[in-house]
């Protein structure tokens, strides 16, 4: 009877360790402590079926069946693990062979009994005595439930794996939807979000907020030339910079490209002042180099902003009107940023008209080309260069500098750039028709940087000299000294390629830009132009007349020939003729002329 009452006891408190736990390793642990305690064990072990990857196995089939220690009390035998005991490690493997119930006993006279754990694994009890066949029999119903509580064990670890990796797959797809895929910081559609938001508080809160606008100042260029690799690296590490201005009332995001915004809420009284702290930030954030794979770059950028609820309490409004606002700051090369004005919309709203009168004014042939004359020291005219005018219907003559900077800002400069191009070669081909002098070379057009980016650049050209018939050494290209330093590389492969075509290339107002001679040895230029600001009362300077005297022993080093422009008085011309300079363009010569004019210089 007390036998009796034992074997019901043991299973009853075997059963309800077995229930306590969700967890494996801790239902499994308590189950051990009470066969522990109540069989007075001198250790128990657990080894579990896994997969191949080691993880415990829901069920496991027989035949791929691969055992792995889980499980002792106590952990240890004389200091070494029982994983590590060679007679523990025999007898789960003769007891994993068996599938059924065994028993050994150790040359210690320490017994050891192993029982099955159905399609989960193996028990292992050590004792000093022998285990009673009833207390055996007893245990296969206990091992039975144990098996189930071992299911559901790891159908529970299963579930709570799965939902925690699909909560970490919500988490990612969430920050994926509010952020930017290369620099982390928050995307255009987050940062809509997040204004909308910062407006509304705004106008809860009676405080005020802004909208700043950044832009990469000839970050293109760069990616351009140096790739888009070098070029995520740079916008990382902008990013990473900007992301430090970040706090609880400052927002950082990528707008697109090279452009960033910063969100600033709860503004105080001084506004102005806090905007200011931050633009000054921003600019001291830039004046770091940005080291990338051993190589140094320097940026600036171009600042723009828009207050809320001040200025707009709309979204769409507030990004334009800083966008509006940061491209006036561009044109105006100012650091300090730009706040929106409404007659920035009303500039811009001309600027587009402006546009549209520009492409009526193409289309019904208001463009023409007149042409300055090009002189040797000995008074030959050696050469001329076209130069575009436009008689606009309302306005009269406009001058270059207005809508030349308009046209490049639209893509209207290609189309103006082709016609020159063309018109240039068919003015060429009349004046193949006439008695030309021998001192005569050619007509010299300007390139726009638009143009020479274009890939089919070259075969532009090609193909307007073929069509007319002329030859290629009557044309030749002007190129600014900072669109060539900009587009280095191509411009480089470009020039050469004409060069071979026999088309000669200039390098138009040099000595105003930021060459190095690094840069200008490699250019296969033929000629240098010195800009009329060194010209203008050189004969009155020391200043310009040493910068003069530089460019033409640079040229002649480089076997490049000298051109000086805006020559206008007879002291100029005499100054730059004792420099060395032996070739000149000026109203002391001749105004530029339409092409009819023009052609009566060589009476």
């Amino acid at each position: 009877m007390t036998k009796a009452l034992f074997l019901i006891s043991l299973q009853h408190e075997l059963a309800m360790a077995i229930g306590n736990k969700l967890d494996l390793k801790a239902m499994l642990k308590v189950f051990l402590k009470v066969c522990f305690s109540r069989l007075n064990l001198t250790s128990a072990h657990i080894y579990i079926y896994c997969d191949s990857s080691g993880m415990p196995h829901k069920l496991a089939a027989l035949e791929s069946v691969i055992y792995q220690h889980f499980l002792s009390i106590p952990k240890n035998k004389r200091g070494q693990p029982w994983q590590k005991n060679p007679v523990l490690t025999d007898f789960a493997q003769q007891l994993n062979q068996a599938q059924h119930n065994i028993s050994f006993q150790c040359e210690n006279g320490q017994y050891l009994f192993g029982f099955i754990i159905p399609e989960h694994g193996l028990l292992i009890f050590e004792t000093h005595y022998t285990l009673a066949d009833e207390v055996q029999k007893a245990l296969s119903p206990i091992l039975q439930k144990l098996a189930t509580s071992c299911y559901t064990s790891l159908v529970h670890d299963s579930l709570v794996k799965e939902v925690h990796s699909r909560q970490l797959i919500e988490e990612k797809i969430a920050f994926q939807a509010q952020h930017d895929g290369l620099t982390g910081l928050f995307n255009r559609q987050h940062i809509n979000h997040l204004l909308s938001n910062a407006i509304e508080d705004a106008h809860r809160n009676k405080k005020i907020g802004t909208v700043i606008f950044i832009d990469l100042n000839r970050f293109k260029p760069i990616n351009d030339a140096m790739g888009h690799a070098v070029g995520d690296k740079i916008l990382l590490t902008l990013a990473n910079r900007l992301h430090s201005l970040t706090s609880e009332h400052i927002d950082v995001g990528r707008f697109g490209g090279d452009e960033f915004i910063i969100i600033i809420k709860n503004l105080n009284h001084n506004y102005q002042d806090d905007i200011k702290d931050i633009i000054t930030q921003i600019n001291q954030l830039l004046e770091i180099p940005f080291v990338i794979d051993a190589n140094s770059y320097k940026f600036s950028c171009s600042i723009g902003y828009a207050l809320f609820p001040l200025q707009s309490s709309t979204v769409n409004n507030l990004i334009k009107f800083a966008d509006i606002a940061m491209y006036e700051a561009k044109r105006a090369k100012s650091k300090q940023g730009k706040q929106y004005q409404k007659t920035m919309s009303e500039k811009i709203k001309r600027r587009l008209a402006y546009v549209d009168d520009m492409k009526q004014g193409l289309e019904n042939g208001d463009f023409k080309l007149y042409y300055q004359a090009q002189y040797n020291h000995y008074g030959d005219i050696i050469g001329a260069e076209a130069l575009l005018r436009w008689q606009h219907p309302v306005h009269g003559m406009e001058s270059p500098s207005v809508y030349i900077p308009i046209a490049e800002e639209s893509d209207l400069i290609l189309a103006i750039g082709q016609w020159v191009l063309e018109q240039a070669c068919r003015d060429i081909k009349k004046l193949e028709q006439l008695p030309l002098p021998q001192t005569f070379k050619k007509i010299a057009i300007n390139v726009s940087a638009k143009q020479l980016i274009q890939h089919d650049f070259k075969d532009k050209i090609m193909r307007a000299i073929k069509l007319n018939d002329i030859p290629a050494e009557r044309l030749a290209l002007e190129l600014t000294e900072n669109l060539l330093v900009e587009n280095i590389e191509d411009s480089i492969k470009l020039i050469a390629d004409l060069k071979a075509n026999s088309i000669d290339c200039s390098i138009d107002d040099f000595g105003t830009g930021y060459s190095s001679l690094t840069y200008l040895k490699r250019i296969p230029a033929s000629l240098l132009k010195i800009d009329r600001s060194f010209v203008a009362n050189i004969e009155q300077s020391s200043e310009s007349a040493a910068i003069a005297s530089m460019i033409i022993s640079l040229g002649k080093t480089l076997k490049m020939d000298i051109l000086a422009e805006g020559v206008e008085t007879v002291a100029e011309f005499n100054c730059l003729k004792d420099l060395g300079c032996y070739q000149y363009q000026g109203y002391y010569f001749s105004k530029p002329l339409p092409f009819d004019k023009f052609v009566q210089l060589f009476n």
